[in-house]
């Protein structure tokens, strides 16, 4: 019998320039969201150099301006908006790396979404070979959004790295849009490698010969050419981390593929006899506990597959969706990890730039820039209440500086008031998200 191997294909070099296209749902019962949508998707795209907006209902319109502002309000046609989309891409307008976010509330009853998918694979096939990468998120609020439709556009469309958001759940429009879009902003794209011999990134999904790094490759072979470096896998043995994260993309596909109605009760049988031949290699260590602990979640989320009793396309939307809410926060756990990191770099290099001056120098010079920063918000927000209210909870909860606070509204698009809507709503949310994403001045 052969030996499988896996190999954590690690980062490379980042790529700075990506075009995103926003695919949004304007049909008449979004009215409710459409505020709170336009506001965070407005903030969303401030920034970006290459950036469309294509609004349908029961027609489907690429605007001239990205910003979102009047809606379109009638009936709901999907699939208007993706063939949209192709003619956008066609068109020699985007840049080859394309990032795609796809909002709606829900399917129209004659909409021809399902009718349109043979067609849409074979054209993102075609641009796939063509090298271009794509990274496809939907964000889905209401009850009548197809999570089904949602796994098919992402096996479609999706290139980038297995381990993304399959579904992201809109369940308090103030809050949500801009959380789930700036977690989709920290995202970054990687220049694709060449792996020979063809590798799979699951048990069950196809070989390739491309793939973009942060992914473990699997194979049968001992020896495998990377980017024009030989390896040597019985060298390289198998990690914790490695079939950590090689479990959790395993999960994604199945994920995926179960919620198209696919049963995947023999891959998953199949993946769960290579796992074992894996684990039985690996050498776990003392301070491998939890990555221990969450292996063996994915597992028996993976032995519930593979008992064929789970048909995710069944569920109701709801349902689905929060169960793929609980096993996303397993999969992409380190993604969300190095989103806080990212976030606590950025200020600590803004904090440090002065090394020359004294550490309370350095706290003044930013709280004065602070109070600058919120002056100005103040006057374009007239709203005197909201200031002191800022500036009280900032004291209570023991964040050192105003700096801190405004400096959450620059980096990361918040609006003042979406803060004071985020912390009425959820405070401890709140104060655990300024302690993760900020580095305290003293």
């Amino acid at each position: 019998m052969t030996t499988p191997y896996i190999y954590w294909l690690k980062e490379s070099a980042q790529i700075q320039e990506y075009s995103v296209v926003g695919i949004i749902d304007g049909s008449g019962s979004m009215c409710e969201a459409w505020n709170d949508l336009c506001k965070a998707w407005n903030y969303f795209v401030s920034g970006f150099k290459s950036v469309y907006c294509i609004q349908y209902d029961d027609t489907a319109t690429l605007q001239e301006s990205p910003q979102l502002t009047t809606q379109k309000g009638e009936g709901t046609n999907i699939e208007l908006g993706f063939r949209e989309l192709m003619k956008l891409i066609k068109s020699g307008n985007l840049l080859q790396n394309i990032l795609i976010i796809f909002i709606t509330d829900g399917i129209g009853e004659h909409d021809g979404i399902e009718q349109y998918f043979e067609e849409m694979n074979k054209e993102f096939e075609q641009l796939h070979s063509q090298g271009y990468q794509f990274k496809f998120h939907t964000l889905a609020l209401g009850e009548e959004f197809s999570h089904s439709v949602a796994a098919e556009l992402k096996m479609i469309i999706h290139n980038s790295g297995i381990l993304s958001s399959q579904i992201d759940l809109i369940q308090n429009t103030k809050i949500d849009f801009t959380k789930v879009l700036q977690d989709i902003k920290d995202e970054v794209f990687y220049q694709m490698i060449r792996v020979d011999p063809q590798c799979q990134l699951t048990t069950f999904t196809g070989p390739v010969h491309r793939v973009t790094p942060n992914q473990v490759l699997f194979t049968n072979s001992n020896s495998i050419r990377v980017g024009g470096k030989q390896i040597n896998l019985d060298k390289e043995g198998v990690t914790p981390e490695a079939l950590d994260r090689f479990i959790r993309q395993i999960m994604t596909k199945l994920m995926e593929y179960n919620s198209i109605g696919k049963d995947v009760k023999q891959e998953a049988i199949q993946a769960l006899q290579i796992i074992e031949k894996l684990k039985s290699r690996v050498t776990f260590k003392e301070d491998d506990d939890e990555i221990k602990k969450f292996i063996d979640q994915n597992i028996q989320k993976i032995e519930e597959f593979a008992t064929g009793n789970l048909n995710l396309k069944e569920f109701q939307p709801l349902q689905a969706a929060k169960f793929m809410h609980d096993v996303q926060d397993l999969i992409i756990r380190d993604k969300k990890k190095m989103q806080r990191i990212k976030r606590k770099s950025v200020v600590h290099a803004q904090l440090t730039m002065h090394p020359q001056q004294p550490k309370q120098q350095v706290k003044d010079y930013y709280k004065e820039l602070a109070l600058k920063r919120l002056e100005q918000y103040e006057k374009q927000l007239n709203n005197q209440e909201l200031y002191e209210d800022l500036k009280e909870f900032a004291k209570q909860n023991k964040v050192k500086t105003l700096d801190q606070i405004v400096y959450l509204t620059k980096t990361h698009d918040f609006q003042l008031k979406n803060i004071k809507e985020f912390i009425q709503t959820d405070e401890d949310t709140a104060i655990d998200m300024i302690d993760l994403f900020l580095i305290s001045l003293d």
